[in-house]
């Protein structure tokens, strides 16, 4: 540093130090980055809701549009566009598809769907993934309806 002159010394301290709103900018950005995958997945469970119609005792889902069904554990959420009722159809490896109300049977809440189960947001009630009480204050399972799969549908059987 023989030639440096304080203006010099000056010029190069700035350009080295790192300014405070500058840091705030990058750390704000990095926590943004990594954390998004986090918050995502915690805003939302990742399933989309498909709307059919209810005739009066069943709603019927073409195969087409249920390729979710198709792995083992695949979930798929049903609101029928005339019945106030969502449903949760999942494929579960030992027994097939079933259909579950989303509603819990302590006070009416609509159920958070989990990978082993469902867990209530209002009272912590929790069920595991077929719809039985796994830890209250619900007593009751989650309504449970008949399903029916060929070739070309899946019917759900909804009695109210």
């Amino acid at each position: 540093m023989r030639n440096a002159t304080p203006l010099r010394l000056a010029a190069i301290y700035n350009e080295e130090m790192i300014t405070r709103r500058r840091f705030l900018k990058f750390f704000g950005g990095a926590v943004t980055v990594t954390a998004s995958p986090i918050l995502l997945e915690a805003c939302a469970s990742g399933l989309a809701t498909h709307r059919y119609e209810f005739d009066g005792s069943t709603i019927t889902i073409p195969k087409a549009e249920a390729l979710a069904l198709a792995a083992p554990n695949g979930v798929m959420m049903i609101q029928p566009a005339n019945l106030p009722l969502p449903i949760v159809l999942r494929n579960l490896p030992n027994q097939g598809l079933i259909a579950l109300s989303m509603i819990c049977t302590h006070k009416g809440c609509e159920v958070r769907v989990l990978p082993d189960g469902f867990q209530c947001p209002c009272h912590g009630s929790e069920y595991d993934i077929d719809g039985a009480v796994v830890e209250g204050p619900a007593s009751r399972p989650l309504q449970r309806f008949a399903v029916e799969e060929t070739q070309e549908a899946i019917t759900i059987k909804v009695e109210l």
